[in-house]
């Protein structure tokens, strides 16, 4: 796994996009739900950067999965603010939306898979291909953020 400095970090956050500024508002409450055998939904929340460094940002993703089909929609966000001072200020170019292609489930966990929706919007290290892995006892995510692998806190 590759480490991400701070000055990687900022340099891939200013890499404005005008695809924030069109991005619906985010519902503040944490979620992760089974509604029903069919259908999953949930929030995850990690602080960036890594620690020594200060976290100054909230890497969101959230979304409703099918469980049957294996189709639904995920979103995944740069925030300002540390998770516990979440503001609703989206860093720009750094909103992705998914659609889910695929979704196995085994026991807690729930591996999703995607393809990020207007791809050529995507820096140099991300992939259009998306794994999102959520594992509902340990109450954790497993996603990418800017081609780095990041552990989130399902809220």
């Amino acid at each position: 796994m590759k480490q991400l400095d701070r000055r990687q970090f900022l340099g891939m956050a200013a890499a404005g996009s005008a695809v924030a500024l069109a991005s619906a508002a985010v519902p503040m409450s944490g979620i992760l739900t089974w509604t029903g055998e069919r259908a999953l939904t949930f929030r995850a929340v990690a602080g960036l950067p890594k620690h020594p460094l200060p976290v100054y940002a909230s890497f969101v993703v959230e979304g409703a999965v099918n469980l049957d089909r294996g189709t639904g929609t995920v979103t995944k966000s740069l925030f300002a603010g540390a998770p516990e001072a979440m503001s609703t200020i989206l860093f720009p170019g750094t909103v992705r939306s998914i659609r889910v292609t695929g979704v196995q489930r085994s026991g807690d966990t729930v591996k999703i898979a995607g393809v990020v929706v207007g791809q050529p919007t995507l820096g140099p290290r991300e992939k259009g291909i998306v794994s999102i892995v959520i594992n509902q006892a340990e109450k954790t995510a497993h996603a990418d953020f800017l081609g780095t692998a990041v552990r989130l806190r399902v809220q």
